[in-house]
């Protein structure tokens, strides 16, 4: 958004710009291309550079149960940071391979996510997420990856 549709020469203005960062954790770019009547330079990029921090720190971005044989069970946990006045309400998995319970922290500043892939999980690769709901307006779902290859069972 410029302060104004035309600047005459000589004069300046603003440029307001927002990211969206749903979604994002870590170091972005983002460019935004200024056209202007201005025959040596018609177009002017500039790039905005920020480090988007996570609301809900996770041990884990996401949950790799690696190549098992049918019949064992795996449990893999991740940490979740909750922020002052933010609650977890629940988690869900969409992997049908996959069961997945929380486990509040004694203190309330986090919470673990146990997430099992069953024993009786049918062979070959699966994946989904964990749908993490929590309280937060601006992240009110976190969804961590979960995949692993299930091998047929091993002969005694």
């Amino acid at each position: 958004m410029l302060s104004a549709k035309s600047i005459k020469p000589g004069q300046s203005g603003q440029i307001e710009a927002s990211v969206k960062t749903e979604g994002v954790a870590g170091k972005i770019n983002k460019t935004i291309t200024v056209v202007s009547n201005d025959p040596r330079q018609p177009q002017v990029q500039l790039t905005i550079t920020a480090l988007v921090e996570q609301e809900f720190p996770l041990s884990d971005q996401s949950l790799y149960f690696g190549a098992v044989p049918k019949g064992k069970e795996v449990v893999k946990e991740l940490t979740i940071t909750i922020p002052p006045g933010k609650k977890i309400l629940s988690v869900e998995s969409t992997d049908q391979n996959v069961t997945v319970k929380l486990v509040p922290g004694a203190d309330g500043k986090d919470a673990k996510v146990v997430a099992v892939q069953r024993a009786d999980a049918k062979e070959g690769y699966h994946f989904g997420n964990l749908v993490i709901k929590t309280t937060s307006a601006s992240t009110p779902e976190i969804k961590v990856q979960v995949r692993g290859t299930i091998t047929a069972a091993q002969a005694n």
